[in-house]
Parts: C-alpha cells; sequence; structure tokens
C-alpha cells in the first residue's frame, strides 16, 4: 500500500480509497479543495503503485488500518471509498480496529447478475487487463470501451481523464482478485450487525446501474444511512466534478 498526505496542518483527517485500477492520483483534482480544510490521506491499495498483488478486502483494510495505527493516531473523522474501494471502506468502517467516525461509499455497485455472474466473473478482469495494456502502452482511443460504458453510464471524457490515474503494474490476478472479492461484497456485508448510529452516505450517479439493491442490503446494515443520487451523473462522474464532490463532503462531515 502507498499513501500521500496533504494538509497535515489540519486536525479533521479524510482517507481517500481510489476504485478498481486506480491509484490515490485518482483524487488528484479534489485534494487541492480538500487539503485547505482536511488532513487528506489518498492511498494506493495494494496491487497498485508498487509491485504487489490484490489478494482480498480483508487484507487490503490490513494494510490501511497498519497506517493509520502508526502514523494517525489510530482515528480518521471520515474514509471515503469510492467505487471497488467503498468495500475496503465499508469493511474497515465494520471492523472498527482503528476508530472511523463516518463512512461516504461512492458506487458501491450490486455485481451479481444471476446467471450472468459467472460470465461476469471471466470477462471483466480480461477486458480490463487489455484496457490497461492499451493505456500502458499509450494506444487511449477518444471513446470508452463499450462494456465499461455499459457499466458505468459514465461520462466518456470524465472516464478518459482517469485513465491518467491508472498505474503501469497492474496483473491479471490483482484484477480477477478484485472481480471476486466485488462479487462477494453484499455477501460480506450481509453479515453486518446492523448500526443505527452509524454515519453513513451512499453516493452515486442517478443514471448509475446497479445500485438499487445495493441500497437496499446497505440500508440493512446501516439503518441511518442517507442517499446522495447525483442527476445527470454514472458511475464515478462526481470524481469529475471535484468541487461539488468536496463540498458535498464538508456538507457531510458537517452533519
Amino acid at each position: 500500500m502507498l499513501a500521500k498526505e496533504f494538509g497535515k496542518e489540519h486536525d479533521r483527517k479524510i482517507v481517500l480509497i481510489p476504485g478498481n485500477m486506480m491509484s490515490w492520483r485518482q483524487f488528484k483534482s479534489v485534494i487541492p479543495i480538500l487539503e485547505k480544510d482536511f488532513h487528506v490521506i489518498a492511498v494506493s491499495t495494494d496491487g497498485y503503485d508498487e509491485k504487489t498483488e490484490f489478494t482480498t478486502t480483508e487484507k487490503s483494510a490490513e494494510s490501511i488500518e497498519k497506517y493509520i495505527a502508526d502514523n494517525l493516531d489510530s482515528h480518521i473523522d471520515l474514509v471515503f471509498g469510492e467505487s471497488f474501494g467503498a468495500a475496503t471502506a465499508g469493511m474497515m468502517f465494520n471492523r472498527q480496529k482503528v476508530k472511523i467516525d463516518s463512512i461516504i461509499m461512492s458506487g458501491p455497485q450490486y455485481m451479481r447478475l444471476g446467471v450472468f455472474t459467472e460470465l461476469i466473473k471471466k470477462m471483466i478482469p480480461k477486458n480490463q487487463y487489455r484496457l490497461t495494456q492499451k493505456v500502458k502502452s499509450g494506444r487511449k482511443s477518444g471513446k470508452m470501451p463499450l462494456m465499461l460504458k455499459l457499466y458505468t453510464r459514465a461520462d466518456d471524457e470524465n472516464m478518459l481523464k482517469m485513465f491518467d490515474a491508472m498505474p503501469d503494474n497492474i496483473t491479471l490476478k490483482t484484477l480477477q482478485n478484485c472481480t471476486d472479492e466485488a462479487l462477494r461484497l453484499y455477501e460480506v456485508i450481509d453479515k453486518f450487525e446492523p448500526d443505527p448510529n452509524a454515519k453513513v452516505s451512499i453516493w452515486h450517479g442517478a443514471k448509475e446501474p446497479n445500485m438499487k439493491k445495493a441500497l437496499e442490503k446497505l440500508r440493512r446494515a446501516f439503518p441511518a444511512a442517507e442517499d446522495q443520487p447525483f442527476e445527470g451523473m454514472g458511475h464515478g462522474d462526481i470524481i469529475g466534478h471535484p468541487e461539488i464532490m468536496a463540498a458535498e463532503i464538508k456538507k457531510f462531515m458537517g452533519r
């Protein structure tokens, strides 16, 4: 795991966990805004930026928890998890191995699609790996791959900009493990004891698919969780609007 810290002079601390195929640089546009008011810790999880492989969400959570315990007095005011990063964020929040006051889960899609689940398990990592190789070699087109567009409903320009945050050492095994963990996510969340006092916000684009089931399951685990849809946006689009993202984070932390 790799961590970058900004705004260290501030007391309130925010950990930012990026999505699959992304590094801490996914947040490079919003960090300059947030660091004016918060101590920001942006991470690249196992398998990204360093010569390691992502294995499980538990191991990812343990790596970040150890960093928080060793460097940040074992306390964080907010953990923000983007896309697959919400799986690690949710596990950390439920475990409370280090004290985490609140969490934002951004785009935690429900990935299991019945009879198509096994097909997804086989296809997605291979398609993702081909995409990483194209980005690595500089063969980027001006359009998103069709499968990625169907999955995200995101704005092409926003998504293509995020490719700049993609590390060049991602392995196929890392992507396979991430897909396995994404498919397992809500099986894990189903085992959470309901916490009616948990301060949780669930962010998603209003155009984003596969969120209805996710919201049902997250509200069982976190009954007081707020639903925060963003009109006109798809999966991950909020990252392309750093002023809105920062303002909504500040608003949530003020509540």
